[in-house]
């Protein structure tokens, strides 16, 4: 259940819509995408593991290129080799 009050639903609607323009995703929504928690991507961000981001002000912001790049860095290649092979 959303515990936000509409004029908090509105202000964050709006940071969204600039964020946008920016070609960058809130930190919620990066949250979202990667199914993790607050906790999970601050650690991403200490250890230097997650996408880049842009810290501005009290907020972070993660660039859509800098996700995909980051995506294409841990995305998994599928191994054509047949398990007889392996073994």
């Amino acid at each position: 259940m959303d515990t936000m009050q509409p004029t908090e639903n509105r202000a964050i609607d709006h940071v969204r819509q600039m964020a946008e323009r920016l070609d960058c995703f809130l930190e919620e929504d990066f949250q979202t995408l990667a199914a993790a928690t607050p906790g999970t991507v601050e650690a991403w961000r200490k250890r230097g593991t997650g996408p880049a981001y842009i810290r501005l002000g009290n907020r972070y912001l993660y660039p859509r290129k800098a996700v995909s790049k980051y995506l294409e860095s841990i995305t998994k290649e599928r191994s054509n080799v047949g398990k007889a092979a392996l073994l």
